[in-house]
């Protein structure tokens, strides 16, 4: 049995539910025994003592936040670090306009702190093939690209010939709000073309200073499920900058997961999430998102069919067995090199 100490963010946040959380229940069925640690809120003392009591465990999985380099260094020489991020911490937000903070993404701490833990890594389980480019810098030969997985699967909607109203749904965090504004003008004229068409955001606020009319639905763990049948299009409009581009698709994964066809813009991991003219379709302009949404507004069977598609897309590449089963391959593949290099 390989032995993990899993160092986590937040329990609260979406990063840790679906790169950590939903796995644990499992990690036995793959002889790996795992001991989740929240970092979050712990004193400089804390996390040293954690970091000297690194040795009892084969791997150390760090996620997402980088610690202070002799942390990293530390816990690097008393066993094998895993490094797992699913964000561009490297590069600036994009809707961060100033300077960032120094605990923010982009800012020289910050960077200074993931390059650190990328060179020290064992392994790096990255989220996205431009984290995956990025780690590589550091880590060329042990970095792997680990897509975020989800694991609620709902039936196909059989019925959605017949429903009378079309929903168009954006979900997300509130902060990412900021990218419905990108596709306004797109939203605003198919909502004039269509006005029967119904325009909803499940987010921790409502969106502002948008000609579109979004429907509200504040989020809720209890309510996702059930918003997420409801609609029958799901959006992910995104900015093509380093930050966006570092970004795992997980809205399209979690529409595709109950398909639903998906409409994205053309950016990082979006490009291999949707099958374009299959399973969704891909938008660099604004004429495109709008001719999108219009095709699949006006044809109930291909939202049925590319419906399907984006399910059977899902449970092949991002469905939680598919991606556990995969690091667990990986863990085991590098355990058993390690230990014959030990022997050597």
């Amino acid at each position: 049995m390989i032995r993990i100490l899993c160092l986590h963010i937040a329990e609260n946040q979406a990063s840790y539910r679906y790169r950590i959380a939903q796995f644990l229940p499992f990690w036995k069925e793959y002889d790996i025994e795992m001991h989740p640690c929240c970092i979050n809120g712990r004193s400089y003392l804390e996390k040293f003592r954690l970091a000297l009591q690194s040795g009892r465990y084969d791997y150390v999985w760090l996620q997402r936040k980088p610690l202070l380099p002799l942390l990293t260094t530390i816990i690097a020489h008393h066993s094998r670090l895993i490094y797992d991020y699913d964000d561009a911490i490297y590069a600036r937000e994009s809707y961060v306009k100033v300077k960032p903070k120094p605990t923010q993404p982009g800012s020289r701490q910050s960077i200074r702190r993931l390059d650190t833990v990328l060179r020290r890594s064992s392994m790096v389980f990255a989220g996205s093939e431009a984290l995956a480019e990025y780690a590589k810098r550091f880590n060329p030969e042990k970095t792997f690209i680990i897509p975020t997985a989800y694991h609620k699967i709902a039936a196909l909607d059989s019925n959605s010939e017949k429903k009378s109203t079309v929903t168009i749904g954006w979900l997300g965090n509130s902060i990412n709000l900021f990218f419905l504004s990108m596709i306004d003008d797109a939203t605003a004229a198919i909502q004039a073309r269509f006005p029967s068409v119904r325009f909803s955001v499940m987010s921790g606020k409502r969106p502002e200073g948008l000609k579109t009319s979004w429907e509200f639905v504040p989020w809720s763990m209890e309510d996702e499920a059930s918003w997420l049948r409801s609609i029958d299009i799901g959006v992910m409009p995104l900015e093509d900058d380093a930050w966006s581009r570092g970004k795992c698709a997980f809205k399209l994964l979690q529409y595709m997961a109950y398909g639903k066809p998906v409409v994205a813009s053309s950016v990082g991991a979006n490009l291999k999430a949707v099958i374009d003219g299959q399973s969704g379709f891909l938008a660099s302009s604004s004429s495109q998102w709008e001719l999108a949404l219009e095709s699949l507004i006006s044809n109930p069977e291909q939202r049925n069919k590319m419906g399907e598609k984006s399910l059977n897309h899902f449970l092949s590449t991002y469905e939680r067995r598919q991606v556990q089963e995969q690091m667990a391959n990986i863990i085991h593949h590098h355990y058993e090199q390690s230990r014959k290099k030990q022997k050597a």
